[in-house]
């Protein structure tokens, strides 16, 4: 589940800014600003009734627009707000602009998901599928 949330959050990013690099580990070195840093938080899944769970991810996002001043950093903002505003079980919250322009934010994915057994419960493989969105409270 983490893993799909993860790359649900990866792809939204990729959709939104395709000609920015999206980094999710950390680099010392050796990369060119605009870039985008995503990183996990934290992911809770619950189990509802029967075969249905529900995720959601909060992801730690941090932007460096490549000119060092606040305007930049403002519009870039204003550009993944507007990225995330209607998408469904994606949205940006907490995000600021820091006085060289960086940006920090949490990105917050949501899904509901739905086991699929094959075989017996101990001994099958389980597989499940992710829909985004309906993860709301």
């Amino acid at each position: 589940m983490e893993e799909l949330l993860f790359q649900a959050a990866l792809s939204a990013l990729g959709e939104a800014f395709p000609d920015i690099p999206v980094f999710t580990e950390k680099v010392r070195q050796g990369y060119e600003e605009p870039a985008m840093f995503l990183t996990l938080s934290e992911c809770a899944v619950k189990r509802e009734m029967g075969n249905r769970f529900r995720g959601e991810g909060k992801f730690s996002l941090r932007a460096g627009p490549g000119k060092e001043d606040a305007l930049a950093g403002a519009e870039m903002l204003s550009r993944l707000e507007g990225a995330f505003r209607g998408k469904d079980g994606m949205a940006l919250s907490e995000g600021k602009v820091l006085a060289d322009g960086t940006i920090e934010g949490t990105l917050t994915a949501r899904a509901i998901g739905f086991w699929q057994e094959d075989g017996p419960p101990f001994m099958g493989k389980m597989n499940y599928t992710l829909e985004l969105g309906g993860g709301k409270d």
